[in-house]
């Protein structure tokens, strides 16, 4: 549990996301489903908080002010899809249109599009939908942000606040937290806080743009493993 966490906190430190797809399985495979999604829902919490402390003043606020809200509005029709529609065929269906934009943006080979309103609602909005109904809330932002050309520093910022909304929204509505004993949340805490540690020296060293790679591959592989998960459940 610990290693998955420390890993995780590296990736959402250095990368801007990849908390939950890089945590989420350990945590799972430790605790259970329930208990482990509400233990990596708490923990992405956490992490997007400590994040935000050290990157708060690079908040692109013009955007996060349509993207967080939107966000938001997405959980609405998600968890309405959710109760409606059989679980298998709606992941797959999101999780190929994920795909999609994603080798979108790759084959546009470095020509962007404006940063508009509209692209930034529908950018926030599939977010909070997939966040929902395929457990993996990251590609629709990152899509937005390859495709209107977002500056790394900026954008690993805001999704720091963006995920940390969807993420208390998700337990809002849950009701509730994971039962951990205080050694348990003792280990969880001090890895989050040792992959941080590694994850910030990793973003000083690197090149902003040179990180929008593992982003797009970290989006891609949650992207595909909500689609592995939808094929098996669909058989």
């Amino acid at each position: 549990m610990a290693a998955g966490t420390f890993v995780g906190a590296v990736a959402q430190r250095a990368t801007g996301m990849g908390f939950a797809l890089l945590t989420a399985p350990f945590l799972v495979l430790v605790l259970g489903p329930l208990e482990g999604i509400l233990a990596v829902n708490a923990a992405s919490c956490v992490a997007n908080s400590l994040i935000l402390v050290q990157v708060h003043r690079d908040i692109d606020w013009t955007r996060a002010k349509v993207l967080v809200p939107m966000g938001v509005v997405g959980v609405l029709p998600g968890a309405l899809a959710v109760a409606l529609l059989p679980e298998a065929p709606l992941t797959i269906v999101v999780s190929l249109l994920v795909v999609l934009g994603l080798a979108t943006t790759v084959l546009m080979r470095g020509r962007t599009l404006p940063p508009s309103t509209a692209l930034g609602a529908v950018g926030g909005f599939a977010s909070g939908f997939m966040n929902v109904t395929a457990g993996v809330g990251g590609p629709g932002v990152v899509v937005y942000a390859r495709a209107t050309g977002w500056e790394h520093r900026r954008f690993a910022a805001t999704a720091q606040l963006h995920g940390l909304v969807l993420g208390a929204v998700s337990l809002a509505a849950k009701r509730a937290l994971p039962a951990f004993s205080p050694t348990g949340w003792t280990a969880l805490l001090l890895a989050l806080l040792a992959g941080l540690v590694v994850g910030d020296r990793l973003a000083r060293r690197v090149d902003g743009s040179d990180m929008m790679r593992p982003v797009i591959v970290i989006a891609s592989a949650g992207a595909l493993l909500a689609l592995v998960r939808g094929v098996l459940a669909l058989g």
